[in-house]
């Protein structure tokens, strides 16, 4: 007999793959969605509305054809258990009916296996915590289809999930001791959560919805509000609230969470209301986390993850980046990548931190060994520190193209066209420290004003044809292969992106990705372990490649700011 908990799990997942991919949403009211999130969740991701058809319109077919190669990868791991299964005696019947099992799951990992399970493209979904626990709720173009697709697989594994019924409304669920999955559909919606085994009607209820939130995500607009704030789209919302997951534990638990946290024998009582303030005070540092796309189109999906600061935590870390020539720029070329620091300004942070821990110490003893540190930070700071470390403000790194790499073989490369800027105040006392260990740096005669000078190194003659340096009061970079003399100057004189970024990069999905397939294709497999099969690194390496083929360039800026850490992508999509 064949459980169905495993495989019913791992077909929902395969069902819902696409449109979380892809980030379709929003049927006729899509919104309506937010109106069974309690207004008080501390986490929620949602997509309410439809993707422009041209972008759905050039995601599908790759899509699939991604899916159909993870397929093959599944396909050839579940045959070895059927060889082993024909070879029991008596095996061959249970091997036929694994084969029709896996087959009905494998027949969603397909756009028509998906639209045949009742899950349109532009189905809206929305996962969130009703309380802490989480719930997965996504439209459906036909709930009896839906239902069908769970029948079949339960058909074919020849044993049915366990029925409950609330309010008159019917559900299946897998029993996992102590936890159960529901999975029931209401309202043209499927609904997935979790629930522990001792809820009662009134509580699943809630989870499911059949009893309403007071007051809901959508009448409070806090998802409206963050996403006027931060610019984000109906295509793809959502956040994270530090404070009310760390309120659930720490205060008066209510509605579900005082059931949870009452199932599992957790007394918040038992920590002292010192430590209650403190731990409290610490997830106010990082109050909430904010995510979503800012722009999508035919073009590119433009997207930002933002941690929010306290105040003066923010303030304090907008700081530590600082201007350096290029940095945050776009490139073209296989990849850029670069980060900046201002070491002087991380060290007054730093020891701003360790002020406010003397200023107001922890007394909760959960936290002493924290409070303990503040010793052996003031000890750090006070060892001495080279003065070219507060000199140094970051490094950039282009690199235009790489060519006879092999990352399976770690075979270098044959050729680099490449450029690195290594940014410090009076570069000049850098060049002339490293002239002093080395003859040939001090043959060059870099001096800083920004004019290219040949590198004759046997190091660099194997990789480039031609390697020049330049330097200025700022920056010393070196470039090698096509372009080096003038790559070498241009690196200097580019343009600092304000605000300065932290860090930095961009790179050519589609070469990257073909890396990484190839990469997969010559494989040695490590000590002890079998080689992974022809047949699923063929597979792999085409999901790689359609993935490059679906996207042209990633590009990924990491700032401080006021607001906290900003993290901003943009995925440029290919023609």
């Amino acid at each position: 007999m064949i459980h169905p908990a495993r495989t019913v799990i791992f077909a929902l997942v395969a069902a819902f793959a696409l449109p979380i991919s892809t980030a379709s949403a929003a049927s006729r009211n899509s919104a309506d969605l937010l109106k069974y999130i309690p207004a008080d969740t501390p986490y929620v991701v949602a997509s309410t509305k439809p993707l422009p058809k041209k972008l759905a319109d050039k995601f599908e077919p790759t899509i699939d054809q991604v899916l159909q190669a993870y397929q093959r990868v599944i396909r050839y791991g579940v045959s070895e258990k059927l060889d082993e299964l024909s070879a029991e005696e008596d095996g061959a019947e249970k091997a036929e009916k694994l084969e029709a099992l896996v087959d009905e799951v494998l027949g969603l990992m397909s756009i028509e296996g998906i639209r045949g399970a009742g899950i349109e493209r532009n189905s809206a979904f929305a996962f969130y915590g009703h309380g802490l626990l989480p719930v997965l709720r996504f439209e459906l173009s036909d709930t009896k289809a839906f239902d069908g697709t769970l029948s079949r697989i339960e058909d074919k594994a020849e044993e049915k999930l366990s029925v409950g019924t609330v309010d008159g409304e019917s559900y299946k669920y897998i029993d996992g001791g102590d936890v159960q999955l529901v999975i029931a559909t209401v309202d043209e919606q499927a609904i997935l959560t979790v629930v522990p085994a001792e809820f009662e009607e009134t509580q699943l209820a809630a989870l499911l919805g059949l009893e309403k939130p007071k007051k809901s995500l959508k009448k409070s607009r806090e998802l409206r509000s963050i996403a006027k704030e931060y610019d984000f789209t109906d295509y793809f919302t959502g956040f994270i609230n530090n404070e009310r997951i760390a309120s659930a534990f720490l205060g008066e638990p209510t509605g579900l969470n005082k059931d949870l946290l009452a199932l599992i024998d957790y007394d918040a009582s038992e920590l002292s209301d010192v430590c209650k303030s403190e731990f409290m005070n610490l997830a106010g540092i990082a109050p909430r986390i904010v995510f979503g796309y800012t722009a999508v189109n035919d073009k590119y999906i433009d997207s930002e993850f933002v941690v929010e600061l306290r105040e003066d935590i923010a303030n304090g870390l907008a700081a530590l980046p600082a201007a350096i020539p290029g940095l945050g720029q776009e490139y073209d070329g296989l990849m850029s990548l670069g980060f900046s620091m201002n070491p002087l300004a991380a060290r007054e942070f730093y020891e701003a931190r360790l002020d406010a821990m003397e200023a107001d110490p922890f007394e909760c003893e959960l936290l002493a060994d924290m409070q303990d540190g503040v010793a052996a930070g003031r000890e750090a700071l006070n060892k001495p520190v080279p003065p070219v470390v507060y000199s140094f403000r970051g490094i950039l790194a282009v690199v235009t193209d790489i060519q006879g790499m092999d990352l399976a073989s770690e075979k270098p490369p044959e050729s680099i066209d490449a450029s690195l800027l290594f940014a410090i105040d009076n570069a000049q006392d850098l060049v002339t420290m490293a002239a002093m260990m080395d003859p040939q740096i001090a043959a060059l005669n870099l001096v800083p004003n920004g004019k290219p000078v040949k590198l004759e190194m046997a190091q660099l003659a194997s990789i480039a044809d031609q390697a020049f340096a330049a330097l200025s009061e700022g920056a010393l970079s070196i470039s090698v292969g096509a372009g080096a003399e003038s790559n070498a100057e241009d690196m200097l004189v580019a343009k600092s992106v304000e605000p300065a970024p932290l860090f930095s990069m961009s790179m050519d999905t589609a070469r990257y990705y073909g890396f990484v397939g190839d990469a997969m294709m010559q494989a040695e497999p490590d000590e002890g372990e079998e080689e992974m099969p022809l047949a699923v690194r063929s597979a792999m390496r085409d999901a790689m490649t359609l993935m490059g083929n679906l996207y042209k360039r990633m590009r990924l800026d990491v700032r401080l700011t006021s607001r906290g850490i900003e993290m901003g992508s943009r995925l440029t999509l290919a023609e």
